[in-house]
């Protein structure tokens, strides 16, 4: 199962449906700004064979969830407007490091990093698994000198972008909205390709980006000629 923003481009979707027919479009909630009501990243966590799901979202699919081989478990909050309520499930997880400003962490989700034994590396911004694009279990994208600094003195190699990108975000009609998207929600490893949602060419004139990843042995699969768009990641299990 792959699960993913409901606003998904049907060029995406037709892609992501050759590797796994079976994919699950997360509902929209009202409790958040509309251009996140829909992210993966927002409402779930995947630490190694648990998904950690958001209240009122583990109500609403639970049900389309539980055959799948993984532990899904019932998240202790409710994500809400306005900031910090919003980055509770919002953690990036980089090999065996957890990533979040662990002040707002939900507590079940603190507690599962916990038992899984998962380095904590706690910065400020809350948006974390937004902000870091994470291309394999010791590399990362980000376009946040702070967390690229943080990330580095942890071992983790870090390619930093220091220009604005542009990436969109949608709005709940599907429409680009006004405000700009986070690198870590447009770009998604699943095994041995990274995943751009749109074209790599319009966020990497220089191809920093492009040869940080193929350096890896990794393949970039992204849809020439679509912009950019920030849908929260998606999720493989």
């Amino acid at each position: 199962m792959i699960i993913v923003d409901n606003r998904i481009r049907k060029i995406e979707m037709e892609f992501l449906n050759k590797l796994d027919r079976n994919i699950l479009a997360l509902p929209s909630i009202n409790n958040v700004y509309e251009e996140i009501s829909s992210h993966v990243d927002i409402y779930i966590s995947k630490i190694k064979d648990t998904l950690i799901i958001e209240k009122a979202m583990y109500d609403n699919i639970k049900e389309k969830v539980l055959d799948n081989d993984i532990c899904i478990v019932r998240g202790n909050e409710t994500v809400k407007n306005p900031y910090p309520n919003d980055i509770l499930y919002n953690v990036c997880v980089i090999g065996n490091n957890a990533i979040h400003n662990f002040k707002y962490t939900d507590k079940k989700l603190l507690e599962i990093i916990d038992k899984k034994g998962l380095n904590k590396i706690n910065i400020n911004q809350g948006y974390s698994n937004c902000s870091i694009a994470v291309i394999d279990d010791n590399s990362a994208i980000v376009s946040d000198k702070k967390i690229a600094n943080m990330l580095q003195e942890y071992g983790i190699d870090t390619l930093y972008i220091d220009e604005k990108l542009d990436i969109k975000l949608l709005d709940k009609k599907g429409n680009y909205s006004k405000m700009s998207g986070f690198i870590g929600g447009a770009i998604e490893r699943m095994e041995n390709n990274v995943i751009v949602f749109g074209d790599l060419n319009k966020i990497d004139k220089e191809n920093k980006i492009r040869n940080f990843i193929t350096s890896r042995n990794l393949n970039v699969i992204d849809f020439k000629g679509f912009d950019v768009i920030d849908y929260g990641g998606i999720i493989k299990i």
